[in-house]
């Protein structure tokens, strides 16, 4: 076959002699009679330089799950708040968190001890534990002693013969004292 000659679109054509084929390519030329998104696409560099928030809200999909996570976080922190509260305290430099179970005719009651300092008390804990009174009778009463250290974290549990809808738990650490209210969580046998 013949030699293929090209030429870069200087507008001079190559001569054709000897049957050769002659080939003209010129990247200039075609962009030039090209659309303006193919125009667009051939630039150098972006129309604009995309930020986080608009790559997160590029589009609406996008948007509304942007939205969805964040409203998901949300909740999330918020119910974490609302189930803890009242079965977390600050005692004596130690963080103390309650939580109970119950499990047949008994309820075991779980206490996390986190020393939030070094200088956290440690020594025996006091803990009464009881059922709301109802008029005219006597709620059971059962108390409890644990001693703190300052391992972290430390984890105590134990039972008490009686359950019911509420649990009250009375906590002694020094001179401080904190009456916690839990709603103990029912597991069935």
């Amino acid at each position: 076959m013949g030699e293929t000659r090209q030429s870069a679109g200087t507008g001079k054509e190559p001569a054709a002699d000897d049957g050769r084929q002659v080939f003209y390519y010129s990247r200039e030329a075609r962009l030039q009679r090209a659309s303006p998104a193919v125009q667009d696409l051939n630039k150098t560099s972006p129309p604009f330089k995309p930020t986080l928030w608009k790559t997160l809200t590029a589009t609406p999909p996008l948007a509304f799950l942007f939205i969805s996570i964040i409203t998901l976080c949300v909740t999330i922190v918020i119910l974490s708040r609302i189930l803890t509260e009242g079965t977390t305290a600050v005692m004596g430099g130690n963080e103390i968190t309650i939580s109970a179970l119950t499990l047949g005719e008994k309820s075991y009651i779980t206490l996390e001890k986190n020393a939030r300092t070094e200088d956290a008390y440690t020594g025996g804990v006091d803990m009464a534990v009881s059922l709301p009174a109802e008029p005219g009778t006597a709620p059971p009463v059962q108390g409890e002693r644990v001693y703190f250290t300052l391992e972290n974290p430390e984890l105590f549990r134990f039972s008490v013969p009686f359950t019911g809808k509420k649990i009250l738990i009375l906590v002694e650490v020094k001179d401080e004292r904190t009456l916690f209210t839990l709603t103990p969580v029912q597991r069935g046998r």
